[in-house]
């Protein structure tokens, strides 16, 4: 072919890209898991400050599953995401329900003003101002 000459592929032919699997919630959850340790670990190496000690919450009792199970070996897509969210320790993940999660404000159906009105959208859940003693409980 020449300078001025392309191919076009013929609309019988079909592209053989690889099927992508669906990702359930608990597997997207998990991986959201994944980002907060590796924006955690991100943030304590780009900043100057000393961060004190994370805490992750999640409303997944799932992931936290994932997470405690030391024993049992997972799937290699659940493996790998639970071996990275293994550079933070255990200890630092923790429940949060769904009537205390700001995050799960935006799944109710609020509209913009009643997301913004209480501020628990962007200021975070009232119980993360108190001291720990007074954080949500495990389930």
């Amino acid at each position: 072919m020449g300078p001025e000459m392309f191919a076009v592929p013929s609309s019988t032919e079909r592209p053989s890209w690889p099927r992508q699997k669906q990702l359930t919630i608990p597997r997207l959850e998990l991986c959201a898991a994944m980002l907060a340790v590796k924006v955690d670990e991100t943030l304590r190496h780009e900043l100057s400050t000393n961060v004190g000690e994370s805490v992750f919450w999640t409303d997944s009792v799932i992931v936290l599953q994932y997470i405690r199970n030391t024993e049992r070996r997972f799937h290699t897509f659940i493996a790998n995401r639970v071996e990275a969210i293994h550079k933070s320790e255990v200890t630092q993940w923790r429940h949060v329900g769904s009537i205390l999660n700001p995050a799960d404000d935006a799944t109710q159906g609020l509209s913009c003003y009643e997301l913004n009105g209480g501020c628990r959208w962007t200021e975070g859940a009232d119980f993360l101002r108190q001291e720990n003693n007074h954080w949500p409980q495990e389930p």
